[in-house]
């Protein structure tokens, strides 16, 4: 049985960067195991028309990676998985990396993980860093009828590299961020397109310039350049996405109006411009951007449809009593979020399942460990992702791994398991903070768990979670020495 002081599952953007920063700090002995061909995880996996980061290009990659090629301010996704494998090979973690491996399960055995893999292979690691994303599991709707439907099915996650959409008539179910992509890319092609839409989301306007040649050459070979204008922008989101989250200030007012005004410019049939407008404050779920989206209703061959779908069929789908004919039916129903359950099984100590201890709620000590779970390192964790760009995060996430691998090491430190008493008291922070946020303003998103607590995003700024993470006491842990 092969032994790793650290065994990192998966080669995202987060998998990526921990490995970056294990190495740089001198942990020669880890390991990392990625499912897929390839790194890149969300941006090598999401190929459907349109893909793209809803946040600047240049603050949506590593601090120390500054990209000078972007080529515009919000990059398409083809872009950012090339940037992923770059960094891969730049910093030299492709050599770490057991590609089109799954890890099946892992149990802490005493003072070390045994896990098992989809090669049959078993390993054994003093720590364990999950990688495995925030957004990453399909969240695939159970409908009656999915096994009669003759025609082509699938969730926006495995777009088919050889789908011929021309002249077709589409479904796309769902309306979040990843439809609002999808649906200008794909109107013209198709002969009929026809969206259901549960509840609307709301969409902002986008400003999403081109970078020229000029531009991106002013940009290389000057890491002072680049510095100024990630720093620009770093300020920018900084402030405004904690006083967009706050209802009733002035940025969360604004953002609304404009909303509502793209709506009512973009949508001439007032019918349709009433169902595309949400109930709910603006970020009381996650909104989105698009110029395209709403004007896309203007086209004869696309209609809106609100409401669940009961059904699908032989020939297509059933909606509020009326039947929908369809070639292609396209699931644009996210994620099952922020929760490594649903990815592999995993046993704590005396055999706890973290199904069990995620039974009622999704908490975490910081984010980042789990009670009963030790030297188990979640990146992108519980609450672990904020209203800005997840690569604050992550950096800050890495950089709390490679601090306590190494004091495990430098102190004899053979286990470290957050006590219950400390994961309640930040959970109970956690609630506190966003009671003045609009995620507690009467709906229900993906970032909430069926109590309504929020178990996804980071209610503060990322310069308080890297705060959080900087502060270690070992008080908070039930501490193993060899």
């Amino acid at each position: 049985m092969k032994h790793y002081e650290v065994v990192v599952v998966g080669a995202g953007l987060s998998g990526v960067c921990a490995a970056i920063k294990l190495k740089e700090a001198g942990v020669a002995n880890f390991h990392v195991v990625e499912k897929a061909a390839d790194v890149g995880g969300t941006w090598r996996d999401n190929r459907y028309p349109g893909v793209a980061c809803d946040v600047p290009s240049h603050l949506y990659s590593y601090s120390f990676a500054p990209n000078p090629e972007w080529s515009r301010w919000y990059a398409p996704g083809p872009e950012i998985w090339d940037y992923v494998k770059k960094c891969a090979t730049d910093f030299g973690v492709y050599e770490q990396i057991s590609f089109d491996t799954t890890v099946e399960s892992a149990d802490w055995k005493t003072d070390r993980w045994v896990l098992q893999d989809s090669n049959g292979t078993t390993l054994s690691a003093k720590s364990i860093v999950s990688a495995l994303g925030g957004l990453h599991t399909p969240n695939l709707p159970t409908i009656p009828g999915q096994d009669v439907f003759e025609g082509e099915q699938f969730h926006t996650t495995e777009w088919p590299d050889d789908l011929d959409l021309t002249g077709k008539r589409v479904a796309v179910v769902g309306t979040g961020a990843t439809a609002v992509q999808i649906v200008p890319e794909i109107a013209d092609q198709v002969g009929e397109l026809i969206v259901f839409q549960r509840s609307p989301v709301w969409v902002g306007p986008k400003k999403d310039p081109e970078y020229s040649e000029e531009e991106r050459a002013a940009l290389r070979g000057n890491p002072a350049a680049m510095k100024q204008l990630r720093d620009k922008l770093y300020q920018s989101w900084e402030s405004s996405s904690i006083d967009l989250h706050t209802a009733g200030t002035a940025v969360n007012t604004n953002a609304e109006v404009q909303a509502r005004a793209h709506i009512q410019r973009s949508v001439s049939d007032a019918a349709v411009a009433e169902a595309l407008t949400p109930n709910h404050n603006f970020t009381c779920k996650r909104a989105t951007i698009s110029n395209r989206y709403h004007a896309t209703y203007e086209k004869d061959n696309v209609t809106l449809v609100s409401g669940a779908v009961d059904s699908l069929t032989r020939t297509g789908l059933m909606a509020a009593g009326q039947s929908y004919d369809v070639d292609v039916i396209v699931f644009a129903t996210g994620f099952k979020a922020f929760n490594i359950a649903n990815e592999i099984d995993l046993t704590g100590v005396d055999g706890l399942p973290l199904t069990d201890a995620w039974q009622s709620r999704v908490t975490s000590y910081k984010t980042v460990m789990v009670h009963d779970f030790p030297n188990l390192f979640l990146m992108m964790g519980p609450n672990g992702t904020g209203l800005h760009s997840a690569l604050q995060t992550i950096e800050a996430q890495a950089d709390y791994v490679v601090h306590m691998v190494q004091r495990m090491q430098r102190e004899g430190i053979e286990s470290l398991n957050p006590k219950q008493e400390f994961v309640d008291a930040f959970t109970a922070n956690v609630e506190k903070r966003f009671e003045g946020t609009t995620h507690n303003k009467g709906c229900t998103s993906w970032w909430t768990d069926q109590t309504g607590f929020n178990h996804s995003i980071w209610p503060g700024s990322s310069d308080d979670y890297r705060a959080l993470l900087v502060d270690v006491e070992l008080a908070e842990f039930d501490v193993v020495r060899s």
